[in-house]
């Protein structure tokens, strides 16, 4: 394969897949790890590069979906129109802390941030916390 010219429309295709595969989402690195796997492209950080370039490219273009970028999220506070609207939507926000008076909980751990979006996707409707450790433990962690 390193011999082999990449044919990178080929590639674009193979990775819109890859993201409408998926609920909620998906992050570059995701897509690079599943073509890197299936052997469409090698894994290599110059590889990496080159399909961010074309992927960004093409999402300028419309011809590609939205990737989750964690590293450049923008954090706008919640606001709503009138405290109607307000309180029609804090409604949904109501949870019981499901581990109130057990010994044990449940948590989940990835080690890479990619996962976040698609295991929080999953598993808060169950109130199940998701912690991400970033390939490194943490005495931050150690309590929890």
């Amino acid at each position: 394969m390193a011999r082999e010219r990449i044919r990178w429309a080929v590639v674009v295709d193979r990775a819109r897949q890859i993201v409408e595969g998926y609920e909620g989402g998906v992050t570059l690195r995701q897509v690079m790890y599943r073509l890197a796997s299936e052997g469409v492209l090698p894994h290599t950080p110059s590889m990496y590069r080159h399909l961010s370039s074309h992927l960004a490219q093409a999402r300028r273009e419309g011809r590609f979906s939205d990737l989750i970028d964690t590293l450049r999220e923008v954090h706008v506070p919640p606001a709503w129109t009138d405290a109607g609207s307000f309180l029609r939507e804090s409604a949904d926000w109501f949870g019981l802390d499901r581990t109130t008076g057990q010994s044990h909980a449940v948590y989940v751990a990835a080690e890479k941030d990619t996962l976040r979006q698609l295991l929080t996707g999953w598993l808060t409707e169950y109130g199940i916390p998701v912690l991400v450790v970033r390939g490194f433990g943490s005495q931050s962690t150690v309590g929890l």
